[in-house]
């Protein structure tokens, strides 16, 4: 009985140290979590960069540690035309591997722009295109903003921490 006792008390013991800190309610972070997530966009966007130096896509980090992604009209779309170029399905392509790897990482802004004559519908096809491109690289769609068009001349993108 003895011999019981002991085991259970090192077994305890042991599941304990390798146990990890519980769940948080869902839709709340501890700061660590925060942190680390802060952290790992942090390293994201230094992968990315080192992917697109020397190239027209600018990788950038806001004060808020979000990561925005700008890829020039022209290297994303056809005159009048919403399917995805090579060039822009690259840089897609990094970005959902950076979503992939970051977990509490979310795209809000996902925006794509028109011909510069003013027509919103193509801007928003292509901004639907450029969504729907991520989501069929293993991104889950409810870490992906609605897609919107912008008046800048790129594509614009941003990934930031999904926890508030």
């Amino acid at each position: 009985m003895r011999s019981f006792a002991l085991t259970l008390v090192v077994v305890l013991a042991v599941w304990g140290c390798t146990s990890v800190a519980p769940p948080t309610p869902s839709g709340t972070t501890t700061a660590e979590q925060k942190t680390t997530v802060a952290a790992a966009l942090a390293v994201e966007r230094q992968w990315l960069g080192s992917w697109f130096r020397g190239t027209p896509v600018l990788i950038g980090q806001r004060s808020d540690g979000a990561i925005t992604v700008d890829v020039p009209r022209e290297f994303c779309f056809e005159p009048g035309r919403s399917g995805v170029k090579p060039a822009l399905a690259a840089v897609l392509d990094k970005v959902a591997e950076s979503l992939r790897r970051v977990p509490l990482a979310q795209m809000p802004l996902l925006a794509a722009p028109d011909d510069a004559i003013g027509t919103t519908q193509l801007a928003l096809q292509r901004a639907i295109q450029v969504r729907e491109y991520v989501r069929s690289r293993g991104v889950p769609t409810a870490r992906l903003g609605k897609p919107s068009a912008t008046t800048a001349a790129a594509v614009q993108l941003r990934m930031q921490n999904a926890t508030p």
